[in-house]
């Protein structure tokens, strides 16, 4: 499994615990294989993944969080898999892309996991 890191813009990412049940068309991928094999599409492909964060949370991804759960809006979100800083490092472009489902598992306001729903992806 890679390292995976949410882009913040302004060089800003929040590294993340994991992402997990990547689906696209219908078809379930894991993240590693999806990213290392993906050709790109002519065709929008919708679908759907989970982050999941860990406990150093960047304040930018807090008001981020929030206006991805704003289910009126949507909005591209790219994640990086690998070191950031690296030119090697490949991201994941989700379009159009909205909060399904967060989940508090404990007392704080910001989600321990967001379910991403997107209208096309693209390896980059």
């Amino acid at each position: 499994m890679g390292t995976y890191h949410l882009d913040l813009g302004d060089a800003r990412t929040e590294e993340l615990d994991d992402v997990i049940n990547l689906l696209v068309d219908g078809d379930e991928f894991d993240v590693d294989a999806f990213v290392a094999s993906d050709k790109g599409s002519d065709e929008p492909r919708r679908g759907s993944l989970i982050i999941v964060r860990n406990d150093e949370r960047n304040a930018a991804a807090g008001r981020w969080v929030q206006a991805v759960e704003d289910l009126t809006t949507e909005q591209d979100v790219v994640l990086i898999v690998g070191d950031p800083a690296s030119p090697e490092a490949r991201r994941l472009h989700l379009t159009k892309a909205w909060a399904s489902t967060s989940f508090h598992e404990d007392e704080d306001d910001d989600p321990e996991a967001i379910a991403l729903a997107f209208a096309d992806i693209a390896v980059k």
